[in-house]
């Protein structure tokens, strides 16, 4: 609701009427006399608590456009606080004054005693939640690092299902949890104390498979392939109880593909389990 005429002011102004040059105005209906904002006026024709003793005289439908016009304004007050709360830029521990009310025309002013806010206001209102300025950054940030993020996939022709990997969502939420200012990794720490403790446990976990394979028995599985390059790879797994785990893989492209090659490759790998 437009509540500004043609020469920008408030439309309340055509209810009044100037005295004693431009220290005072009046209801044009009453003429009560007052000084101060138009926002008193409001109240004083509206009927509302807030500004001066109410207007005996006014019309209804004025009574009514003003009424309107002041509760509109609070509606929008309130969502704008409600939305600095929200962003920790609002009132916080601070205070908010109810409306000075006065008898112009009189030296008499009563001002209510300030409204304490506490912490838990900015989560708790009676006002309908709004979508909020933090929601709209929170929207636009993700945005920003899903782009870095697929940024860096495509300058390395990384499969789109590397996200898939059982490793990604707890090294994505291993940076999250660290917080602004993490410093990823060097090389140099990726190719020393990294791959290092990598290793080491991966040795560990070897060993409750090696533990297996002695208690429960194991099966030699092999599978051949051939790579981008023409390449004829040969993988060679171990499967128990305790699961199925990689032990090497052989480039056998200048190799005959008999059966003398394969037993030769076998006798290798039960040689690494004996």
């Amino acid at each position: 609701m437009n509540e500004k005429g043609e020469d920008g002011r408030d439309k309340a102004w055509k209810y009044t009427k100037k005295v004693d040059g431009e220290r005072y105005f009046s209801c044009i209906f009453c003429d009560q006399k007052c000084s101060g904002t138009i926002s008193r006026l409001k109240h004083h024709l509206a009927g509302t608590p807030g500004g001066m003793k109410a207007c005996n005289k006014v019309p209804t439908n004025v009574k009514k456009e003003l009424q309107l016009q002041l509760k509109v304004f609070k509606d929008d007050k309130n969502k704008r606080n409600m939305l600095l709360r929200e962003i920790g830029a609002g009132i916080g521990g601070g205070s908010n004054e109810s409306p000075v009310v006065e008898e112009c025309g009189s030296n008499r002013s009563s001002v209510s005693q300030p409204k304490t806010i506490g912490p838990l206001d900015k989560f708790v209102t009676s006002e309908p939640r709004q979508t909020t300025m933090n929601e709209a950054y929170k929207k636009e940030l993700r945005k920003d690092v899903c782009r870095r993020i697929g940024r860096f996939i495509f300058s390395k022709v990384l499969p789109f299902n590397v996200v898939n990997d059982p490793f990604w969502l707890p090294m994505v939420e291993g940076i999250a949890s660290y917080g602004v200012g993490f410093k990823p990794p060097s090389m140099h720490e990726l190719r020393t104390w990294i791959l290092k403790e990598e290793v080491e446990d991966m040795d560990t976990y070897l060993l409750v498979h090696q533990k297996a394979w002695k208690q429960y028995g194991c099966s030699i599985m092999s599978d051949g392939w051939t790579d981008g390059k023409s390449r004829v790879l040969i993988n060679f797994l171990v499967n128990s109880p305790a699961g199925t785990w990689f032990l090497k893989s052989v480039d056998a492209s200048g190799s005959i593909k008999n059966g003398a090659l394969m037993f030769k490759y076998l006798d290798d790998v039960l040689i690494v389990l004996i």
